[in-house]
């Protein structure tokens, strides 16, 4: 079946709101443990960079990463949206490059931090899944610019 060459297709948009939606919750409540699972593919690989290394993590293992900082008590509530994104696509693959900011809760006015998904795409049959997300915590800023966090050779993070 021949795709739109465009990147615009409302699927793509829904699954990053989705992505999002899924992994925000406040106090007393939990992610949504379902809509994790229906969002990555099961092929997934998520990585996440910090300063004291990476982790590099199949959806099972994200999960279960997940579950124990709420039961350590890390996190009682989490509040992650998007600001912007930049899509790139090729047929059934798709690159989004997604600004983000990371708030304690819904109505915090602070954020924690701001910071650059990389989330790459694949349709499977007809849906839209995550099939790769991959983020910086080191070089998350509460101050990272929106304006050009997606000009051409704009450089964030670095030395």
């Amino acid at each position: 079946m021949p795709t739109q060459p465009t990147p615009d297709d409302p699927a793509i948009h829904d699954l990053l709101t989705r992505l999002y939606a899924v992994i925000s919750f406040e106090e007393g409540e939990e992610p949504d443990w379902p809509g994790l699972e229906r969002i990555f593919s099961r092929h997934a690989r998520i990585t996440r960079l910090t300063p004291e290394g990476a982790d590099y993590l199949d959806p099972g293992s994200f999960l279960a990463m997940t579950r124990n900082f709420l039961d350590i008590g890390a996190y009682t509530s989490f509040f992650e949206f998007e600001i912007a994104h930049r899509i790139e696509r090729f047929g059934d693959i798709a690159q989004v490059w997604s600004l983000y900011e990371t708030r304690r809760n819904k109505g915090a006015r602070e954020a924690l931090g701001r910071g650059v998904n990389s989330i790459q795409l694949v349709r499977e049959g007809d849906d839209w899944r995550v099939l790769g997300l991959l983020w910086d915590e080191a070089h998350a800023d509460p101050k990272l610019d929106a304006d050009n966090v997606f000009e051409k050779g704009a450089r964030h993070g670095q030395a």
